[in-house]
């Protein structure tokens, strides 16, 4: 049906549409300016760069004693056995073929354990099943005859992650096999470590020497102000040491010692492309169209535009216009 709109009435729906989305864009300028200033109160967002975390752990001169300390308290064990019954393993020995990208950031063997480091910065069930597949490998390439079974090493995977994996506020979370109802474990052959380098964002560089928890005072080299890294760790040789190793990684490498905040993001970006969040992101769009017009729906309303004359705009039936504003009543 077509409709014929009168002068008086294309007069009164100008200004209606007109008032409606000013009041419109005074609300976006608001919350514009609450975002903006909500993130002035942040503090600046600091984080290694991926690339000299990975040689710090690996190919440095303090790699295997950093990831011993790592691996130590972690187990509750004394690092120098860690230290002493560990060593480096390459991926080629243990990653099949067919493992997608099947190069890990570190593994290491003890008598007990396969142990498999990981520096994850960002997340999405793409980057999980990658982490996954490290630790199947891992435990099917142990086994090539049934009598192996019986000589099997644990296998523990460590992910020093830049979120909560968990949201659950702690620091770190063990995961491992479990009957779901009665949370009873059943077996430890594989336990999985969720570390949340987030957790350690709130701790002051002058306290963290006084940090009980040693495997926090070891990894807030990750999250820690460049300027201030010496003084965090003045009077801790190993860790003055550290810190050394890890500034002349990131000058000889020539690559920043720090990953910004938009670089992050960036990433988080990309992974969700290609997890297909595109299409998410699609569908998102299109809900924030039909947002944009039940707002208007609503703006005409309280305006005084009749049902006849927001639909005559918005395209909408009358029975649509008014199941809207119910809803909104009822919100």
């Amino acid at each position: 049906m077509n409709y014929l709109i009168k002068n008086n009435d294309l007069q009164k729906l100008t200004y209606i549409y007109l008032r409606a989305n000013l009041d419109f864009i005074n609300r976006l300028i608001d919350d514009e300016r609450r975002i903006m200033s909500k993130k002035k109160e942040l503090k600046q967002y600091k984080l290694m760069n991926d690339s000299v975390a990975r040689i710090l752990l690996k190919n440095s001169p303090v790699a295997l004693e950093l990831t011993a300390r790592i691996v130590a308290e972690i187990l509750k064990v004394d690092y120098k056995d860690v230290l002493n019954n560990m060593k480096l393993i390459s991926e080629d020995m243990l990653f099949s073929v067919h493992t997608v990208d099947g190069r890990s950031d570190e593994v290491i063997e003890t008598d007990k354990y396969y142990i498999n480091i990981e520096i994850c910065y960002t997340r999405g069930s793409n980057r999980q099943k990658q982490m996954d597949s490290y630790v199947f490998e891992l435990f099917l390439g142990q086994v090539r005859r049934t009598e192996e079974y019986k000589n099997m090493k644990n296998i523990i995977q460590i992910m020093i992650e830049n979120y909560d994996y968990f949201g659950k506020g702690k620091f770190s979370y063990e995961v491992g096999f479990m009957e779901k109802s009665l949370h009873i474990p059943e077996d430890d052959i594989i336990t999985k470590y969720h570390i949340s380098l987030d957790n350690l964002r709130n701790i002051d560089y002058n306290s963290i020497k006084y940090e009980k928890d040693a495997l926090k005072k070891l990894l807030y080299i990750f999250v820690c102000e460049e300027n201030n890294l010496e003084k965090a760790y003045r009077g801790d040789k190993f860790m003055e040491k550290v810190v050394k190793t890890a500034k002349e990684i990131a000058i000889d490498k020539k690559i920043p010692f720090y990953l910004s905040e938009e670089e992050i993001r960036r990433l988080d970006r990309e992974e969700a492309v290609e997890e297909g969040y595109a299409n998410g992101y699609e569908s998102g769009k299109n809900d924030g169209i039909e947002q944009n017009r039940r707002e208007m729906v609503i703006n005409f309303y309280k305006n005084g535009a009749t049902f006849e004359l927001i639909s005559k705009s918005s395209g909408l039936s009358v029975d649509e216009i008014k199941k809207i504003i119910k809803d909104n009543k009822d919100a």
